[in-house]
């Protein structure tokens, strides 16, 4: 389900259950935010296009994937296409807006978790050293 018809859910219920009017009322101005907010990013006047993502590797694919599904879109691909690559039908200004903001966080993270891993694992092995640079030309030795 989507995050926004979720939460959008959970406010009408804490209407119904609401033990004064304040809190009713404070529910009540939370969903008129929550539907302005639905309506702005679903605009029904917009078509849906068909994108093309080409990610770095398996785990950005997984990581695209996830927050297509999160929000109700059906990610895929084409027989032939590559396995770093995902289709998703999707609103441009729900793909601008939400989506590609959401993944462009999140994949700095993920890259950043990588990166401790590695290093991690690396200086585990050996010590991390600078290599070496030798002067002279990039050629053919004749052996």
């Amino acid at each position: 389900m989507n995050p926004i018809f979720e939460k959008i859910r959970k406010i009408e219920a804490l209407i119904e259950g609401a033990m004064s009017e304040g809190e009713r009322l404070a529910g009540i101005e939370a969903r008129r935010r929550l539907e302005a907010k639905k309506k702005k990013l679903f605009r029904e006047d917009e078509p849906e296009i068909e994108y093309r993502i080409s990610t770095e590797d398996m785990w950005h694919k997984k990581l695209f994937s996830a927050l297509c599904r999160k929000h109700g879109l059906r990610p895929y691909r084409y027989f032939r296409q590559k396995y770093t690559t995902v289709m998703v039908k999707v609103r441009k200004s729900f793909l601008d807006d939400v989506l590609w903001k959401e993944y462009l966080d999140y994949s700095k993270q993920l890259s950043a978790l990588f990166d401790d891993i590695g290093s991690e694992i690396i200086s585990k092995i050996h010590e991390e050293e600078e290599e070496t640079v030798i002067a002279g030309d990039i050629g053919y030795d004749g052996r």
